[in-house]
């Protein structure tokens, strides 16, 4: 048995049990559109997917090893970004903030500058679109 596979798929499985709890709280949807609680039990579903994969190898996996914490800088460096992303949250401008965010995490990962700010201009006129025009949900 893996040790940190096994516990990292227990966290998991209950923060996915959660999400779908809660979302059965929320006002079903209207019309046959999903309500408020759509994502949440989703996202939730699919978590618990994963977690229970991870238990899974978690239980199968044979000797208890330690995780080998190598890559400390690129975490801590993800970390960092995605906290000042956060902070930024509600300021306006997704599009730019969230292109500009995807196009610093990649090259800090070690995507080279066209690589980086290509996928970050795709993936959030994709994520853009998605929202405005496909759910017309409002980003800004």
């Amino acid at each position: 048995m893996t040790r940190a596979d096994s516990i990292a798929g227990g966290a998991f499985l209950a923060v996915g049990l959660a999400l779908v709890a809660s979302g059965w709280t929320f006002p079903p949807g209207v019309g046959g559109l999903p309500g408020a609680g759509f994502f949440p039990q989703a996202i939730g579903g699919l978590m618990g997917l994963l977690a229970v994969g991870l238990l899974l190898k978690g239980e199968s996996g044979g000797e208890d090893r330690r995780p080998e914490m190598s890559g400390t800088r690129q975490v801590a460096g993800t970390a960092a970004l995605l906290f000042a992303y956060l902070l930024l949250w509600g300021t306006g401008f997704f599009a730019v903030r969230t292109a500009v965010f995807l196009a610093l995490l990649l090259r800090f990962l070690g995507q080279g500058w066209l690589s980086a700010t290509g996928y970050s201009a795709a993936l959030t006129a994709f994520v853009f679109l998605a929202f405005s025009m496909g759910l017309n949900v409002s980003l800004e």
